[in-house]
């Protein structure tokens, strides 16, 4: 089997995982995550998690950040399907690309047998670029 290498572009509410066998071959997209909620107005989250509340608000009750438990959500769920990935198919190194505060949320949930594959990490969100710009983007600035 010939050793991958991956990259994962992440922020709040979507991540793209690419690999790739060979610094010649072109990066392809092979995962991808949604996190719809990530993308919500903060009242219509408010609104949402009420439905869930048992107790609902009261002036006791300390407040969270209905935007920083949601990317905490996602982060978990992202962190627990890179576990399962590198089970399934192991790349040989990782680097990631994330927004901030999300790059922090992520690697606090990462397994220790994802964070032994984690290369480098940059605070700089890539996601809304196609593929391309990524490799062309990637190969200019951080591996020159």
């Amino acid at each position: 089997m010939v050793p991958r290498n991956a990259i994962l572009v992440a922020n709040s509410f979507v991540a793209r995982l690419f690999e790739r066998g060979s610094l010649q071959q072109p990066w392809i997209e092979v995962q991808d995550w949604w996190h719809a909620e990530g993308r919500m107005h903060t009242g219509d989250l408010e609104r949402m998690s009420q439905g869930h509340s048992l107790a609902g608000r009261t002036g006791l009750a300390p407040h969270t950040d209905i935007r920083h438990r949601e990317r905490t959500e996602f982060a978990r769920d992202l962190a627990q399907d890179l576990k399962h990935a590198l089970a399934t198919e192991p790349w040989h190194e990782l680097e990631i690309f994330a927004s901030n505060p999300f790059l922090g949320e992520l690697l606090s949930h990462l397994s220790s047998d994802v964070q032994k594959t984690v290369h480098a990490t940059h605070a700089l969100d890539l996601t809304a670029l196609p593929a391309q710009a990524i490799e062309e983007r990637w190969r200019k600035e951080f591996k020159i």
